[in-house]
């Protein structure tokens, strides 16, 4: 799930600040509990045959419930995360950012947030410099998708500069095109306008290190993107294999350590496409479940690590 977002400072640059704010920082600020942010959080440790991975917080989201789960009634959404034992007002949604160590490649999945998308988060560098990762070592960025907390990270706010300079970057072909046209700040909800606009404006800034790939295309040494759609239209995770072995990079198709899987089929309020999201959850979990296979998911309780498993007729995250 990517979410509503603070006043903006720099990042639209010439874009008309009142254009961006409308309607998405409306959203984000209001009620909203702030939290401190995460500061220096150590990071998670997992291994895929020879390939290191490592889970590396971007800190945390505040999204009002109300906005998450537009159509349906908060006292189900209470007793559900009651009976799952999570706070019945929601939490604070954690960023979980995945870097891969392939071969002669250090590759990140995804971006965080940076600075300007809400204070709780944007933390990512200072984490990856504490874990003893230098920018100028990341070799490629993959991104699931271009929502603002998976992208807005690329570019250093004080001087509007690449924050990893010697990255090249991969997105999904489709989503390039949507967040691309100049037609779709026009078109998307309210609440995405702002974001619309200051995506266009990063991926114009890096355009000539991007890689456009579909679903199947090996991106990286070991990594391959699976289609996920309705999120974003272009929404893609990540497989990695490894000497058998197998780990699938989840992005924002499973977002919440309760609703999506106990409820995969509730309708959820960032999702651009809400039924096709809700199908793509379900596709996805059969598949975890039937394979086996470990997934990090971006939003999940930190730091995201799971086996999905069947629990009657929904399913539960269970731990490695």
């Amino acid at each position: 799930m990517s979410h509503p977002m603070p006043p903006i400072t720099n990042i639209t640059n010439s874009v008309n600040r009142r254009a961006v704010l409308g309607g998405l920082g409306a959203v984000a600020v209001a009620g909203l509990v702030r939290t401190d942010a995460r500061a220096a959080t150590a990071p998670r440790t997992y291994k895929v045959g020879d390939v290191e991975i490592m889970v590396v917080s971007d800190g945390t989201l505040n999204v009002p419930l109300s906005f998450s789960l537009p159509e349906t009634p908060l006292s189900e959404a209470a007793a559900l995360f009651k009976e799952n034992g999570m706070p019945e007002g929601g939490e604070p949604i954690q960023t979980n950012v995945v870097l891969v160590k392939s071969g002669n490649e250090t590759i990140l999945i995804d971006a965080g947030s940076g600075a300007n998308f809400q204070p709780t988060a944007g933390k990512l560098q200072e984490n990856l410099e504490a874990a003893g990762v230098a920018p100028d070592k990341i070799t490629k960025v993959v991104f699931t998708h271009a929502h603002a907390d998976h992208l807005w990270g690329v570019i250093d706010d004080f001087d509007d500069a690449e924050r990893f300079p010697n990255a090249s970057y991969v997105i999904s072909a489709t989503e390039w095109d949507f967040w691309s046209d100049p037609k779709t700040a026009e078109t998307v909800p309210d609440w995405l306008k702002g974001m619309a606009l200051g995506t266009a404006r990063i991926l114009k800034k890096i355009e000539d290190k991007v890689a456009r790939s579909k679903a199947g295309d090996t991106v990286a040494p070991g990594l391959t993107y699976a289609a996920t759609p309705g999120h974003t239209p272009g929404h893609m995770s990540v497989m990695i294999e490894n000497s058998g072995q197998r780990l699938m990079i989840g992005g924002d198709v499973l977002s919440n350590n309760a609703i999506s899987f106990a409820r995969p089929d509730w309708r959820i309020g960032s999702d651009f496409d809400r039924d096709r999201a809700a199908a793509t959850r379900k596709a996805l979990l059969d598949q975890l479940a039937t394979d086996k296979i470990p997934l990090v998911g971006f939003h999940l309780a930190w730091p995201g690590l799971g086996m999905v498993e069947r629990a009657g007729n929904a399913y539960r995250l269970g731990p490695l």
